[in-house]
């Protein structure tokens, strides 16, 4: 697997970037990081009890939350633009138990047509079983209108050296 730069990754973003899934500036978030497996977008997280639901399971928000984001990744990685959820269906298989137990979330590009793109996502327990999944449509904007409004930085800022 492949790190995945982090392109708003930068101590002058503190308090601009908050996203509360992949920003490491938002105390309250996920802060998730992604890696390039393939035709796969990848990362692992492990759930605090913040983020708990039933008593020893992660939140059903959350878990939609993880697999949403990856596809965000996805758009911005494979289709080098970025866009927006228009649709997902979620479907919760088993639990995702809390404590110690680093969990999987992968997102890939099913199809690209027009403006709309599908993409299927998987949350994995650290046995690999999938707990839940997610089919996800997303409106994509031309690379143009996402650099201008979105801030999207052009595919080459994912793929900078990564600094230690």
């Amino acid at each position: 697997m492949k790190k995945i730069r982090n392109p708003w990754k930068d101590p002058q973003n503190d308090g601009v970037y908050n996203c509360f899934a992949c920003s490491p500036y938002n105390s309250a978030g996920l802060q998730l990081e992604f890696w390039e497996d393939g035709d796969e977008i990848v990362s692992k997280w492990n759930p605090e009890k913040a983020y708990e639901g039933w008593v020893g399971v992660l939140h059903g928000g959350i878990q939609a939350t993880l697999l949403d984001e990856i596809g965000g990744w996805v758009v911005m990685l494979k289709l080098k633009t970025t866009g927006v959820t228009s649709d997902m269906f979620v479907q919760y298989l088993k639990p995702v138990t809390m404590g110690n137990s680093e969990i999987t979330i992968r997102g890939k590009l099913v199809s690209h047509e027009g403006r709309t793109a599908k993409i299927d996502a998987s949350l994995l327990n650290k046995a690999g079983e999938e707990c839940a999944k997610a089919t996800l449509s997303y409106f994509v904007f031309p690379e143009r209108i996402a650099k201008a409004r979105y801030n999207y930085p052009g595919i080459e800022a994912f793929h900078e050296e990564l600094n230690s």
